[in-house]
């Protein structure tokens, strides 16, 4: 796929990977819709990508309720015309042991990271089989296919992502609706200095950059049609976790 032109959505757009991939993207030429739960932080991204000329919209969206989702889609659909590319980014990753788990912790873990991603299909897909064609790209974790202390609410929502993209790979393939999975190990974003306590230097530097995410993603959106790639599994040298 050309990016150039194409429309693309992005949630969880305003930091971390999300922004990488924005800006990744933007390089290439596609038209953005960003969507995020915070307008002011959105509104910086807008700011940050103002220079590339790419034309986009930012729309405040909680990925957890439907009307939200649809209407992030619409605005897509009256801002380019179409909807080429959804890429689901938006996550929440809270660190807790079973017992530490809440029941508050474990649906809002499963309403970010999974149902979001639901919802967003649904409405995503409804306009590309009219379109006749599309892509869904998740972004989901090894956490996706391995088990990992402190995190059984996270594991259970990635392993969902999995088991859904899979479905829906056999529900719609045949349709001309092309389904990813970009699978990362530990990243290096914000996240690491405000859910746990900030890594040391040495660890830090062997984790995975935003941009090396981002620059998957672009690789799978733009490789040859030959080429066929399901799941992208990328892997520090050595994850924090482990």
């Amino acid at each position: 796929m050309e990016l150039q032109n194409k429309a693309v959505v992005i949630t969880g757009a305003s930091s971390g990977i999300g922004l990488e991939i924005a800006h990744t993207l933007a390089a290439e030429g596609a038209r953005l819709a960003l969507a995020a739960r915070s307008m002011d932080k959105l509104e910086d991204v807008a700011a940050e990508l103002a220079a590339t000329g790419v034309p986009l919209i930012i729309v405040p969206t909680d990925v957890t309720r439907e009307a939200d989702c649809q209407a992030l889609v619409r605005a897509t659909l009256d801002a380019f015309g179409r909807v080429d590319v959804l890429i689901n980014n938006a996550g929440y990753a809270p660190p807790a042991s079973l017992l530490d788990t809440t029941e508050n912790i474990w649906d809002s873990t499963l309403n970010i990271c999974l149902k979001g991603v639901y919802l967003m299909t649904r409405a995503a897909v409804e306009v590309m089989l009219k379109q006749g064609e599309g892509t869904v790209l998740n972004i989901s974790s090894v956490a996706g296919k391995y088990g990992f202390e402190d995190r059984s609410a996270y594991c259970a929502a990635k392993w969902g992502v999995h088991g859904f993209t899979e479905a829906l790979r056999v529900e719609l393939g045949s349709r001309n609706i092309r389904f990813h999975l970009i699978c990362p190990g530990s990243v290096a974003t914000s996240w690491w200095e405000t859910n746990r306590n900030p890594q040391p230097g040495e660890i830090k530097r062997k984790m995975i950059r935003p941009e090396e995410v981002a620059d998957a993603v672009r690789w799978v959106l733009t490789k040859p049609e030959r080429i066929q790639i399901d799941e992208v599994m990328i892997k520090p040298y050595r994850s924090p976790w482990e």
